[in-house]
């Protein structure tokens, strides 16, 4: 099988950063899937992962953690799934990535696809909405369903047309949750807008901002560099959830007169550590799928590229890492939407 994948922590213009190689095509564990992939998406997992993390034992890595496809055949003690089903996931860091032909994943980390969307449509989506939802019900502590404790604490998303930052603000206005995002220019307020913010500010005008304004605060972006800032914005007994790793160190003590918390949201611990409730993953999927197909969510897809190569793969990596990407880039693999 074809796959694209990385054997040394290059920049993405080397010719070398990425890639192809044909490699024999895995069988299922007991809980496996095997997919054969029908379209991915391009996170910053994926750039970070490609920059700075080890190849591994067989000195070839593939990327890619979001992936819709069908299913070829199962593992023995996989319940539920049987070959022809079409799934959609976000998979294990720690395991081939999606960037291939075909990909074993844990059946428990993978739901039915939404039967209203296409395979490139749903690509956009897996991992993305798996973050959003886990940092919105369990980590800043709302309901997913509208409540008038959502209603009182009002929530700050940075980075708001981004890719996490899209899903986040559509179960935002699900949930009633009153969600100012940043956006700088005029395209992405006006997408963040259409998915669901109450109000849209720019990055800058944070600096601005009263003191203790959201009860609960969402950084998408970089953590370092809005640290400060979110500890001055936080309410008191209030929250903030990174999903950005940092590079320097940071005071916790600003947070302490208010009782506040830090909080990571990291989408891989569950399938890192192989927690009691990895099933979990699979049923927010479900539950995503369900409002997908009942119109509820839309898709966050806003590019499509056609064909599995080393040099489709390279141009998305390249505008990940230029950044003022609105929504989500997908890759169809062979060109046909099935």
């Amino acid at each position: 099988m074809k796959a694209i994948g990385y054997t040394d922590n290059l920049p993405i213009d080397h010719p070398e950063a990425l890639l192809e190689r044909e490699l024999l095509t895995p069988h299922p564990g007991d809980w496996d899937l095997l997919v054969n992939v029908q379209a991915v998406s391009v996170n910053p997992v994926d750039t970070k992962v490609r920059l700075g993390a080890p190849v591994g034992a067989d000195g070839f890595r593939v990327l890619g953690w979001d992936a819709c496809g069908i299913v070829h055949s199962t593992g023995p003690e996989v319940d539920g799934f049987r070959p022809g089903d079409r799934v959609w996931y976000a998979g294990d860091y720690g395991r081939a990535g999606s960037n291939a032909e075909q990909q074993l994943v844990d059946a428990r980390l993978v739901s039915r696809s939404p039967a209203s969307l296409t395979p490139a449509q749903a690509a956009a989506l897996p991992l993305t909405s798996l973050t959003a939802w886990e940092a919105l019900f369990e980590r800043l502590g709302y309901s997913a369903e509208p409540s008038e404790w959502n209603r009182a604490n009002p929530l700050l998303i940075i980075n708001g047309a981004g890719g996490v930052g899209s899903i986040a603000l559509q179960l935002c206005r699900l949930a009633g949750i009153p969600v100012t995002a940043t956006a700088s220019r005029a395209q992405s307020r006006d997408w963040c807008r259409q998915m669901g913010a109450t109000d849209v500010i720019d990055h800058a005008e944070l600096a601005q901002w009263p003191e203790a304004s959201f009860a609960r605060i969402l950084c998408c972006h970089d953590t370092d560099r809005y640290f400060d800032t979110m500890a001055r914005l936080v309410a008191p007994q209030g929250l903030i959830c990174a999903l950005s790793s940092t590079k320097e160190p940071h005071q916790l003590q600003p947070l302490m007169s208010k009782s506040a918390g830090f909080v990571w949201e990291f989408m891989f611990t569950r399938s890192q550590y192989h927690t009691a409730d990895m099933g979990r993953q699979g049923q927010i999927l479900e539950a995503v799928a369900r409002l997908v197909d009942e119109g509820q969510l839309q898709s966050t897809l806003t590019e499509t590229v056609t064909g599995l190569s080393a040099d489709n793969i390279r141009n998305m990596h390249r505008r990940q890492e230029e950044g003022g990407l609105i929504g989500k880039q997908v890759l169809l693999l062979d060109g046909r939407e099935r």
